[in-house]
């Protein structure tokens, strides 16, 4: 009896450290795997490798200094990134030392807008008089009346500047005048949760499913004997 006793512990000792380690490995697997599985994970990584369409109802080109200009319900896009605006001018460059091309965007409107869609899906609408896009240096400059849209919040202002790699934001106010910063935080808490409750729900499924399985090994031990 007590042979059996010390054997059935030391199963279920042997069990536990297992589950555990199977647990620890099977949480990180899920949330590798969901971050592999969402699509928009690194949707705005991937946008300058995609294809560029640009449509105006006029287009001109300065072929000397390299200056190419659209007007009139001017339409970009490429990947996730649109601009649309009144007159686009696209200044073209190119280094010295690297040979590489740059080019550097320039968008006028009453308003301007620039759209991107972020890593975790949400949608960030710039706007203004004037926008300014470098995307080799990822930046982007709004000014003259600027305005930032991003998950039902607001930030407004005489300049803001957009970083589309790191996703950090900076604005800036004229002379005598006041940042305005609109934030809705319902929506925003609803956004997280939403975004937290697969990873939630796919490590309780994995969790649930060994305890399971030790229930039923300890079971079958026991009519065994």
């Amino acid at each position: 009896m007590n042979a059996l006793f010390i054997r059935n512990m030391m199963k279920v000792k042997l069990n536990k450290y297992l589950n555990l380690s199977l647990q620890t490995t099977s949480k990180v697997l899920v949330v590798t795997c969901s971050l592999l599985l969402l699509p928009t994970t690194h949707a705005a990584k991937n946008d300058l490798n995609e294809e560029i369409t640009i449509k105006s109802q006029r287009q001109s080109a300065d072929l000397k200094n390299k200056i190419a200009s659209y007007l009139d319900k001017v339409s970009i896009r490429q990947g996730s990134i649109s601009i649309s605006a009144d007159l686009v001018k696209v200044f073209s460059s190119v280094d010295k030392t690297t040979n590489e091309k740059s080019d550097t965007y320039l968008a006028k409107g009453k308003p301007a807008v620039f759209q991107q869609e972020l890593e975790d899906g949400n949608i960030i609408i710039l706007q203004a008089d004037e926008i300014t896009y470098t995307p080799d240096s990822n930046i982007i400059t709004v000014s003259g009346n600027a305005l930032v849209k991003q998950a039902g919040s607001e930030v407004s202002g005489e300049l803001i500047t957009f970083n589309t790699l790191s996703e950090k934001l900076e604005a800036k106010s004229a002379e005598n005048q006041s940042i305005t910063t609109v934030l809705q935080p319902t929506i925003l808490k609803k956004q997280q949760e939403a975004h937290e409750k697969p990873k939630v729900e796919s490590a309780t499924e994995v969790t649930t499913q060994e305890t399971s399985e030790v229930v039923t090994d300890n079971k079958g031990e026991n009519n065994g004997n």
